[in-house]
């Protein structure tokens, strides 16, 4: 029987490729789950101040979610994320995760991890691995990724429920998982929205499989595909929600206007960072809606 430990799970990056799954995972395999608190006001002014200054605001926000559970746990669980969706790859920064852990906030405490590499592994394939390490026996293991899977696919289809609001021609809103479904990120965004009456639609971000041509960034991939399918009919604008310094976002945003140019389907990207406001956000979000319906 493997010894009961107690495991944290920062509410940040990672957890919201997976949200629901990592809780029902551990828990299955008789493991007390701990996940850091959700992202307030108070934890953002500490991730500025322990966090590297040059680092994305999500990366930020890792680092101040770890800070907030090492202490509470026996160990940590870091994934380090190499690619989520068959043929692309995921952001680089990902795949350092464990190792910026270990040598920053985490460094006295064990940090658990398991490469995600969907476009080689398939993530069942890769639990596997994870509970085998963890000395539990297959059957348990087996049970236990059937349960995070099912809490996976529940937790995604509550988000979204959750999320899109109203009906008929409003805007779809683009964004990473750990932007998107971050309530103190896209909480003021989308209450404000729904505050002028505009219906929203978040992008799907699920386990279907995408064209990797011309985006080879897996969550990138699905906001281009997405795109592909809109039309003036159905979408009134289009709205990503991204955050400063992601190299990703930087290059792939140009594209997205491309597409929706053609399109003739208005599109904005609201960068937020520490510094962000609410007032900023809500003169900019009436700006580009006035314009619309103009």
């Amino acid at each position: 029987m493997m010894q009961t430990y107690t495991i944290g799970i920062p509410r940040a990056l990672f957890y919201f490729y997976y949200p629901g799954l990592w809780e029902a995972f551990f828990a299955e395999l008789g493991m007390q789950v701990i996940v850091s608190g959700v992202t307030t006001t108070k934890m953002l002014e500490k991730a500025s101040l322990i966090s590297e200054a040059e680092h994305c605001l999500p990366l930020k926000m890792m680092d101040a979610h770890l800070a907030d559970i090492v202490d509470k746990v026996d160990m940590v669980f870091v994934p380090r994320i190499l690619s989520t969706l068959k043929d692309h790859i995921s952001c680089p920064k990902l795949a350092a995760l464990p190792d910026v852990a270990i040598t920053d906030i985490a460094e006295h405490v064990r940090v658990l991890t398991v490469d995600i590499n969907e476009d080689a592994v398939p993530l069942e394939k890769s639990l596997m691995q994870l509970g085998s390490e963890l000395g539990v026996n297959k059957r348990t293991v087996r049970n236990a990724i059937e349960k995070g899977l099912t809490a996976w696919e529940s937790t995604v289809e509550e988000l979204s429920f959750r999320y899109n609001s109203g009906h008929g021609r409003g805007f779809l809103i683009l964004g990473h998982p750990y932007n998107l479904y971050d309530d103190f990120f896209s909480g003021p965004v989308l209450n404000k929205l729904e505050a002028m009456d505009v219906p929203v639609k978040l992008v799907q971000l699920d386990r279907k499989d995408v064209p990797a041509d011309p985006i080879r960034w897996d969550t990138c991939s699905k906001m281009y595909d997405a795109l592909q399918s809109i039309s003036t009919d159905d979408c009134a604008g289009v709205l990503q929600i991204s955050s400063f310094n992601c190299g990703c976002d930087s290059i792939v945003m140009e594209m997205f206007r491309v597409v929706l140019r053609k399109k003739k389907i208005p599109y904005m990207a609201l960068i937020l960072d520490e510094h962000s406001s609410q007032a900023g956000i809500d003169t900019r979000l009436e700006a580009f809606v006035d314009s619309i319906r103009w």
